[in-house]
C-alpha cells in the first residue's frame, strides 16, 4: 500500500483535493480533523496543554481556538513548544491510520494524509512513499480565504506564517508531485485522475 501526503499552503485547495479523492473510493486522513478530536478526547494531550498553556486554553469540545490563534500567530515560540506537545499524538494516530486494516483487499489502494504543516512533522514525512503538493497563486490564495469570510489581514498573516512550508528541500528524498489549482476543479479533477492512474 502506497502512503500518500497531500499538502499545500492554506487557501490552496487540498482539502477540495481530498474531497475529490474519498469521492473516488480513497480513505484520506484529514491531519487537521485528526488534531481536534485528539484535542477533545485525549485525557493525556489534554493535562499537558492544560500543564503548559493553563486551564483557559481549553473547552469541552477541544481547546479555546481564540487563545491558541493569538498566542501562535504571535509567538513563534509559542508555537513550536504547541506542536512539540501535539505532534507526537498526531503521529501515532498517522501510523495507526496507515497501519489499519493491512490485510484487508483494498489495502493494495495507496491511502492519503492532507496535512497543510507536513514539512513540520519530520517523522510523519518519513511514513510517506509520496508527497502531492497543491498549489496556487498567492493572489487565488487571498481571494479564497477571504471568500470564506476571513478578513483580510487575518488571511495575509496565515498565508504568510506558511511560507515555505511546501519547499521541495524540506522534502528530500520523497517522489514529489505538484498539483496546479488555479483552473477550476475539472483542471483539478484532471490531475488527480492521471496522477491515480500511474
Amino acid at each position: 500500500m502506497k502512503r500518500i501526503g497531500i499538502t499545500g499552503t492554506i487557501g490552496a485547495g487540498k482539502s477540495l483535493a481530498s474531497s475529490l479523492l474519498r469521492e473516488r473510493g480513497y480513505d484520506v486522513l484529514d491531519a487537521d480533523s485528526q488534531v481536534h478530536e485528539l484535542y477533545k478526547n485525549c485525557k493525556e494531550l489534554r493535562a499537558k496543554l492544560s500543564a503548559a498553556f493553563g486551564q483557559e486554553c481549553l473547552t469541552e469540545e477541544g481547546v479555546n481556538r481564540k487563545f491558541f490563534a493569538g498566542l501562535i500567530f504571535g509567538d513563534a515560540n509559542a508555537r513550536k513548544h504547541l506542536e512539540g506537545i501535539v505532534y507526537p499524538y498526531l503521529t501515532q494516530a498517522v501510523r495507526d491510520f496507515f497501519d489499519g486494516n493491512s490485510g484487508d483487499a483494498a489495502s493494495a489502494k495507496p491511502r492519503f494524509l492532507e496535512a497543510a504543516i507536513l514539512s513540520r512533522v519530520p517523522e510523519i514525512v518519513g511514513m510517506l512513499d509520496e508527497i502531492w503538493v497543491v498549489d496556487a497563486p498567492e493572489a487565488t490564495r487571498l481571494q479564497r480565504l477571504i471568500a470564506r469570510g476571513m478578513e483580510a489581514e487575518d488571511a495575509k498573516r496565515r498565508i504568510l506564517d506558511q511560507a515555505g512550508v511546501c519547499d521541495i528541500a524540506l522534502f528530500l528524498g520523497k517522489n514529489l508531485r505538484t498539483i496546479e489549482n488555479k483552473e477550476g476543479i475539472q483542471n483539478l479533477e484532471r490531475q488527480l485522475d492521471s496522477l491515480l492512474a500511474e
